[in-house]
């Protein structure tokens, strides 16, 4: 599913309520300063409940092709394209890259689809890690 580049501003909708495991395309903007960060459209992955996180606002972690992994490197979480079709290919959720974002930078032409629980559940287990919250967990 390509970025729906041929939508206008005034044509966005927001019925979908935005929801944890729901992925949207999110333009990433440019880099800046030479930081190593995510950049342009790219899915992205709602990692926050937005129904208890500052209103307006959700926390995403982007998304991209599993010929981005880095071997070895334990977070980057594979998303194969069987756990979700809406997906062009295998990917990979970069738990380690997070943003809080306004929600309304992702209208409903913007929805690709939602993870699976089990999928979440690895993501969510590399993600807790990255944060070191699971030493408070043991």
């Amino acid at each position: 599913m390509p970025f729906p580049h041929h939508i206008r501003r005034h044509q966005f909708t927001y019925r979908i309520k935005k929801e944890w495991g729901q992925l949207y395309w999110f333009n990433f903007g440019a880099p800046s300063s030479g930081q190593r960060t995510f950049a342009e459209q790219h899915p992205a992955l709602i990692i926050s409940n937005p129904s208890i996180t500052l209103r307006g606002t959700v926390l995403i972690i982007p998304v991209t092709g599993a010929e981005h992994r880095r071997p070895g490197y334990e977070f980057h979480v594979e998303i194969p394209k069987l756990e979700c079709p809406e997906l062009d290919k295998d990917s990979v959720a970069k738990v380690d890259q997070i943003y809080c974002v306004e929600a309304r930078e992702m209208p409903d032409q913007y929805f690709i689809g939602k993870l699976e629980l089990d999928t979440m559940r690895r993501i969510y287990a590399k993600l807790l890690k990255a944060l070191n919250i699971d030493k408070f967990l043991k």
